[in-house]
């Protein structure tokens, strides 16, 4: 817990110079360019954090609820979004060597992720994880449609909500590689209330450690990117049919019903089951 705190009171740059001396520590070689300090492993996996803040200046006092497993500053926001990120993926290279990606200025608009795709080829991969979800059970696939990919998050035991916004929006459409935004135990991100429920976090470490460990069978996942029409009513992916369409919608909402309107197609009515909720912010 002490590592979590002391990164949670540096600026980005000086993270962004720790976590470039941290991975050639461990022998990764990493390449530190303007907007994102990027690493390869011998999994192939990407892991993938942000290193800024919504906050202009880091907390200088760090507080344990230890009853209650609370982190929380009194300085303002505690910028766990997403210094948790950061402190799980340095944890996991304590044991493995997955692909690491830290990125710069994701909350102004994923600044750092598109330099990356700018800069860097397309690593070798199978699929993404970003660390960059308040919470503790989230998968947040954004517009990644691939059913295949989604099942096999869930099946370590994360449950499927929505978010707006993060990295992996801009990484996995690029490149075309399957990307996930999972939970990292921080809540009221954005907000002076923020704090990080510690034993989460590291629930997360766990569960991701154990995805890494079963590697080897797990297969390429493409993005198949949601695609909208022009009057946003509805979605389709490249290679599904209407049922499929319909099929997947029904996992989040129930079964839609659809009503004709005009002739250039078919306008979707979502009729959500009482017991999903919608988005709670933009990650």
């Amino acid at each position: 817990m002490e590592n979590l705190a002391y990164l949670l009171k540096l600026t980005q740059a000086e993270l962004k110079t720790i976590l470039y001396n941290y991975l050639k520590e461990k022998n990764m070689s990493p390449v530190y360019e303007d907007g994102f300090v990027y690493a390869e492993g011998n999994i192939p996996i990407l892991l993938v954090a942000h290193m800024d803040t919504v906050f202009d200046e880091p907390p200088k006092n760090i507080y344990y609820d230890k009853k209650n497993d609370k982190i929380f500053s009194y300085d303002g926001g505690i910028g766990g979004d997403d210094r948790c990120g950061v402190y799980a993926i340095m944890k996991i290279l304590e044991e493995f060597r997955p692909h690491i990606l830290f990125t710069e200025d994701e909350e102004i608009g994923g600044v750092g992720a598109e330099k990356t795709v700018e800069k860097l080829l397309k690593p070798n991969v199978k699929y993404i994880i970003e660390f960059d979800r308040r919470g503790s059970n989230d998968c947040v696939f954004y517009d990644c449609g691939n059913d295949e990919f989604m099942d096999y998050v869930e099946s370590f035991g994360f449950v499927t909500d929505y978010g707006t916004f993060s990295d992996i929006s801009v990484l996995g459409s690029a490149w075309d590689i399957g990307a996930v935004n999972l939970s990292s135990g921080y809540y009221n991100e954005h907000t002076e209330n923020e704090y990080i429920k510690f034993k989460e976090l590291e629930h997360n470490i766990n569960r991701v450690k154990s995805m890494l460990k079963k590697h080897k069978k797990a297969p390429y996942f493409d993005y198949q990117e949601i695609k909208y029409t022009p009057q946003g009513h509805s979605i389709f992916y490249d290679n599904w049919s209407e049922d499929d369409f319909m099929e997947w919608l029904s996992k989040f909402y129930g079964t839609p019903t659809l009503t004709e309107t005009q002739s250039d197609g078919k306008k979707l009515v979502l009729r959500k089951e009482k017991n999903s909720e919608s988005s709670k912010g933009d990650k």
